[in-house]
This record gives structure tokens, C-alpha cells and sequence, in this order.
């Protein structure tokens, strides 16, 4: 009499390891064989997935679908001669993670240097980088796909207030953001003159001068010049001089009576002079 071979199940095609998208589907295949032909089935944890009657000999495919979190699943094979199992782990991906330890490294008047650690395990693909003055009710203005952990924004005003965030982003789609880190620009100075410059005689030689701070001062205006002059087509620098605080008036006394004279205004920042407003003339009063 012949004698039939006996063989133990073993996987001929175990299941595979899977990296899916939320919401993704996927079918694992679990092929086993051996003398008697082994039975199959799918378990996941605790939770048998395969209906005892219906467990299928050699082969079973387990469909998912809707995947919204990472999980292992064991195939096991049985047959008289033994019971062997393999496990599958489906991985979710997930969207990043915020990066961490955003920081302002350096500041000029007019861009802004940060730095951010990625705050992810896994690669990510590139960040967004979004800012917004302070004062301002707009929202965020972004820069997009900065490959690096170290950025400069440049255009921003002097002496102003910004906030920055950075989010990550890998081929799920944007992380969340990361706190926000605001710091201010430095200062420039002025690039506007002083407005409404207006002068008169409070007696035939002294004059008071007024005016407005400018539109761009670029910093806090430490004081005022004013030039003066008789000399109209004279250089700046030849004029006279008279320093102010930074109130927005001042009285030049000493003046020669019955004399047109030439006026000019500036502010200055602790950086330096703005420019010189248009010239203003103002004759004084017979003595």
C-alpha cells in the first residue's frame, strides 16, 4: 500500500506590509499549502475576521476598505499537522506633525530670519511659512514650499510688529500649524518728511515753527531739525541749524528783522536723518 506524504502548512505567498491614505482600501492575499491542504483565515488582535464555516482552504483575500487607522493582521494557517500564522501591518499615513522650537534668529527693518526644528519622525515633503502684521485684519500671507528649516521674509515694514507660524506638509496634505512666534522689525529712518510745516513771527525776530510727524517714520522719532536759511540757493548743509525734541514745535529767536528766510523740516530715528520736507519762506517784521 502506498503511503500518502504528509506535509505541514507553510505560506507560499505570505501577506504583504501596506502604507495607505486615509480612507484608502486595500486586499491582503494569504496563500498557504501543505499535505492535507491547509485552512486559512484572518484575524486582527482578538477579533476573529473569518466566519468559522466559512473558512476557506489554501487561499483567503481579506478586502478593506475605508482605512481610517493603522492596524496588523495575522493570517493563520491550519491543517492537522499544525497551526502557523504571519502578520500584515497596514500603516495609515497621517497628515505632519507642527514643527517645534520656532525661533526668530535675526531681524533688519525689513526681513525677518526663523528657524524651526521639523517636529516629525518621518520625512516631510516641504513647509509653508505664514505671516501677518499685527496691526493689520488681513489674514496670513503664506510662503510656500521652503525646503529648508531656515528661512529669511523679506519686504516687511520697519519697526513693525509680525507674527509667524510654519506648518509642514508631506503627500497627505498640510499639518497643523505651529505656535506663533511675533517679533518687530527694526528701525530705518524716516523715508517721508515732516507734514505741514508751518512758521510764524511772534516778534520781528522770533519765529514759531509747527508740524506733523511723517507718514513713514520707520521707528519712534527721536526729535526734529529745523534748517534756516537767507541764503536761499545755498547747500542744506550750509543752512543753520536748530535741533528740536521730539515735540512738534519750536521758536528760533535772533532772527534779522525785515528778511525772507528759507525753511526746512526733518525727523530723525535713533538710525538716522529723514528727509528734508519742501522749503517754506517766511519774511520777518520790520524791527
Amino acid at each position: 500500500q502506498r503511503e500518502v506524504r504528509r506535509v505541514p502548512p507553510r505560506f507560499s505567498i505570505p501577506p504583504t506590509n501596506h502604507e495607505v491614505m486615509p480612507g484608502g482600501s486595500v486586499n491582503l492575499t494569504c496563500v498557504a499549502v501543505g499535505a492535507p491542504m491547509p485552512f486559512v483565515k484572518w484575524v486582527s488582535g482578538e477579533v476573529e475576521l473569518t466566519r468559522e464555516e466559512e473558512m476557506p482552504i489554501g487561499r483567503n483575500v481579506l478586502e478593506l476598505t475605508n482605512i481610517r487607522q493603522s492596524a496588523n493582521y495575522t493570517c493563520v494557517a491550519i491543517s492537522s499537522l499544525g497551526m502557523i500564522e504571519t502578520t500584515a501591518q497596514i500603516i495609515v499615513k497621517a497628515l505632519p506633525r507642527p514643527p517645534t522650537s520656532l525661533i526668530v534668529t535675526e531681524t533688519t527693518a525689513t526681513s525677518v530670519t526663523l528657524t524651526w526644528d521639523s517636529g516629525n519622525p518621518e520625512p516631510v515633503s516641504y513647509y509653508v511659512i505664514q505671516y501677518r502684521a499685527k496691526v493689520s485684519d488681513n489674514g496670513f500671507q503664506e510662503v510656500d514650499g521652503v525646503a529648508t528649516t531656515r528661512y529669511s521674509i523679506g519686504g516687511l515694514s520697519p519697526f513693525s510688529e509680525y507674527e509667524f507660524r510654519v506648518m509642514a506638509v508631506n503627500n497627505v496634505g498640510r499639518g497643523p500649524p505651529s505656535g506663533i512666534v511675533d517679533t518687530r522689525t527694526s528701525e530705518q529712518a524716516p523715508s517721508s518728511p515732516p507734514l505741514h510745516i508751518q512758521a510764524r513771527m511772534l516778534s520781528s525776530s522770533t519765529m514759531l515753527v509747527q508740524w506733523e510727524t511723517p507718514e513713514e517714520p520707520n521707528g519712534q522719532i527721536r526729535g526734529y531739525r529745523v534748517y534756516y536759511s537767507s541764503e536761499h540757493d545755498a547747500p542744506l548743509s550750509a543752512w543753520q541749524k536748530h535741533n528740536t525734541d521730539d515735540s512738534m514745535l519750536t521758536t528760533i529767536s535772533g532772527l534779522t528783522a525785515d528778511i525772507t528766510y528759507s525753511l526746512r523740516v526733518l525727523g530723525f530715528t535713533s538710525v538716522g536723518d529723514g528727509p528734508p520736507s519742501e522749503v517754506l519762506q517766511i519774511k520777518t517784521q520790520q524791527g
